[in-house]
This record gives C-alpha cells, sequence and structure tokens, in this order.
C-alpha cells in the first residue's frame, strides 16, 4: 500500500461515482430505477411545487445524487487503492469486481435484509433492491479497475535514462 495506490484510487473513485451517478440519473429519467423518487421532485413534494421551479428543483437534484455519488465513490476509490495489492487476483478488473462485491455483501444483502426484518416491506421489493444492487456492483467495480488502472498508467513516473 502506498500514498500513490490511494490517490490514484481517489481519482479512479471519483470518476466512476460520476460515471455511475450519471447511469443512475438516466436510468430514472426513463423510469428504470428505483432512485426516480429522488429525481422527480413532484412526486417527493405531492404536486405542490410550481411547474415553473420544477426544473431548477429537478436539476438540483441530479446535480446533489451525483456529488453525493462522486463523494462515494472517493472513499470506495481510496480504501480500493489502499487494499489493491492485497486483492488475490492479478487483473484490476477483476480486482475492482471483487472489491465491491464484498461492499455489496455488506451494503447491499446484509443491511437491507436487517433493517427489512419485521417491517411491512414486501420481499419482491427487498429482493428486488438487492439484485439490482448486485449487478450495480458488478458494473461499478469493473469500472473502478478499468479507470484505477488506466490513471495508475498515467501517472507513473517517467522513467530516468542515462
Amino acid at each position: 500500500m502506498g500514498a500513490k495506490d490511494i490517490g490514484d484510487g481517489s481519482i479512479a473513485g471519483i470518476v466512476t461515482g460520476v460515471i455511475m451517478g450519471f447511469l443512475a440519473i438516466l436510468l430514472a429519467l426513463i423510469g428504470l430505477s428505483t432512485m426516480m423518487a429522488f429525481i422527480d421532485i413532484r412526486s417527493v413534494m405531492g404536486g405542490i411545487i410550481p411547474i415553473t421551479g420544477l426544473a431548477a428543483a429537478s436539476l438540483t437534484a441530479m446535480i446533489t445524487v451525483m456529488l453525493f455519488m462522486a463523494i462515494i465513490g472517493l472513499i470506495l476509490g481510496a480504501v480500493f487503492g489502499a487494499i489493491y495489492e492485497e486483492i488475490p487476483t492479478a487483473n484490476s478488473v477483476t480486482k475492482g469486481i471483487i472489491f465491491l462485491l464484498a461492499v455489496w455483501v455488506i451494503f447491499g444483502l446484509l443491511v437491507p435484509l436487517i433493517l427489512k426484518a419485521g417491517t411491512a416491506m414486501p420481499i419482491a421489493l427487498t429482493s428486488m433492491g438487492i439484485v439490482t444492487a448486485l449487478v450495480a456492483a458488478v458494473i461499478w467495480g469493473g469500472l473502478l479497475g478499468v479507470v484505477f488502472s488506466w490513471i495508475a498508467t498515467r501517472t507513473a513516473a517517467p522513467a530516468k535514462t542515462l
């Protein structure tokens, strides 16, 4: 673990966080995401926002989602960079996927099951959230590995020539 790996991981995390945020917003805008309630401000506020302020409010919500995903990406990328050498594979893409699958087991599998236990939430919604989080973890992990590898090669110190 070196400071360079943590820095490269942080940069890769921010880049992939923004990419995943953009994809989440696109999915929400076409209605294929569970984030639709957070992007469509009319549904959150019960239709009390005037139509003139809707575009600004929705844009603000989208920017907030992008910033949130970038911050989460920064944290995940820094942790990924710190443990990069300890992940037992040779390829950076598989290292990213393994890392995000481990994160998914904790935050995408265990936490939803613990929080939904004993509530009136239908099991279909809980299982749908778990499966979509798994798909997102695999995609984000692959992206993190690719971007980390690209950044690590771009920021390498130039060789000294004699």
